[in-house]
């Protein structure tokens, strides 16, 4: 067999392509229009009315930017619409602060990469390489989890107590110097663990260098507040202020919500998971390894988010958005592009994609609505964090059929659950690895 491909055969290819005018025609479009604007299927945008039958009320858009903050706003996202009326404001007037979580997430990664490696037992750089314990270790990105470890320890601040930072926006640099300073911090604790140090040692070693974290990101991104005056007008005009409050005594005093009943339900059919299982990965976390998730079949996710949109609860999500999608009008379907007719392209089914890593849980979003026709989803009302001015007003449309190719997970209250699916969340997780996708 030959390893190259011989010249006769790409005359042969060329003799094939110009043989069918339809060819020609096709790839003037594209390279004219541009691939998408070339294949698109009108039909289906119109299929896909902004219409929904249950629906949450409107709400102020974030706007993540540069950043890789969708988990932290797809979690404010969840809560907001609890605080806003346990405050008595509309919703479209409440704005929780990104950056206070986020300064907080990045320390606790930090120690929880640190206690990694403290853990160890095998501190080879080739072991440490091969399990990826360092790569993914205080990258921005996140997961409920962690969202929910934050604010259960540190607590909320409105945004205007706490803005967003020009490095908050585009969060390439601080993720750049951030990790290349606790990389350096882990290479010391290698050594000393080669060195035998004691783990007293190892704990003040850290703990120096957890000091030193603090300033730094104190310096980029501000010195959170500990308290602070909260003012504002209710729904009826009345003045409010609550003096030297604490982020965590607004959390207590606002939030109803109990963020410890919320579980992640994914749906993962891949060669190497079971459902009704529990899956955990591995080293990934900011105070606990804790990224976890039931994975259950892709009805069920369907049943278990509706329960929630019906009381009113917005659902947190992961999804992969990379595919089938149109910015413009916010859709998002598996037929939105005609690339098989325009190609002869099959595309890949979930598990194909999985098993290849063709497709991961890259982007947190939030449902705030679904249309039910004859007891069946037909689209989803899906608020994104990238401001109101692209999408349809900022949100998704998600036809059902993208909802079950690429929605990989919902987090819902245990409330919903039935009894079998409650009992399925008392054993023990299956450990896998952090680049598994998830």
């Amino acid at each position: 067999m030959d390893e190259q491909i011989p010249l006769e055969q790409i005359k042969k290819f060329r003799e094939i392509y110009n043989s069918n005018p339809q060819n020609k025609i096709i790839e003037n479009a594209i390279t004219k229009n541009g691939l998408e604007n070339a294949c698109i299927n009108r039909d289906i945008i119109i299929e896909n009315q902004p219409v929904f039958n249950i629906e949450l009320p409107e709400s102020k858009r974030y706007d993540q930017k540069d950043s890789a903050k969708c988990w932290i706003f797809a979690g404010l996202n969840v809560i907001k619409h609890n605080i806003a009326k346990n405050l008595n404001i509309d919703v479209m007037d409440l704005e929780l602060s990104d950056n206070y979580i986020a300064f907080f997430d990045k320390l606790e990664k930090s120690n929880n990469a640190y206690e990694n490696i403290i853990k160890l037992e095998n501190f080879d750089y080739k072991y440490i390489k091969e399990e990826r314990i360092v790569e993914y270790s205080v990258t921005e990105g996140g997961y409920w989890d962690l969202f929910v470890s934050i604010v259960n320890k540190y607590g909320l601040i409105p945004y205007s107590y706490n803005s967003t930072v020009i490095e908050g926006i585009d969060s390439q640099r601080i993720e750049r110097l951030f990790t290349e300073k606790v990389k350096k911090d882990i290479i010391e604790l290698i050594k000393l663990k080669r060195n035998n140090t004691t783990i007293e040692l190892l704990s003040e070693v850290k703990n120096r260098f957890l000091e030193e974290n603090y300033t730094l990101l104190s310096k980029i991104l501000g010195e959170p507040l500990y308290t602070f005056d909260y003012e504002y007008k209710d729904k009826n005009g009345e003045y409010k202020k609550f003096e030297n409050l604490t982020p965590m005594e607004f959390k207590n005093k606002f939030l109803s919500i109990n963020l410890q009943d919320f579980v992640v339900i994914g749906n993962l059919p891949m060669y190497n998971k079971e459902y009704y299982k529990i899956y955990r990965k591995k080293y990934l976390g900011n105070m606990l390894c804790n990224i976890q998730f039931l994975n259950l079949p892709i009805d069920q996710l369907k049943e278990l988010a509706i329960k929630q949109l019906k009381d009113n609860t917005p659902v947190f999500l992961g999804a992969n958005v990379y595919k089938c999608k149109d910015k413009q009008s916010g859709v998002l379907d598996t037929r939105l592009y005609n690339y098989k007719e325009s190609f002869g392209l099959n595309t890949l089914t979930k598990e194909e994609a999985l098993n290849l890593e063709d497709i991961s849980n890259h982007h947190r979003m939030v449902f705030t609505g679904v249309n039910i026709i004859n007891n069946k989803p037909q689209r989803w009302k899906v608020e994104d964090s990238y401001g109101d001015k692209s999408r349809f007003h900022g949100y998704y449309i998600m036809n059902d059929n993208y909802f079950d190719e690429f929605v990989l997970s919902v987090v819902i209250d245990k409330k919903y659950l039935s009894n079998e699916q409650l009992e399925l969340l008392d054993q023990e997780p299956i450990e896998i690895n952090i680049d598994e996708p998830f």
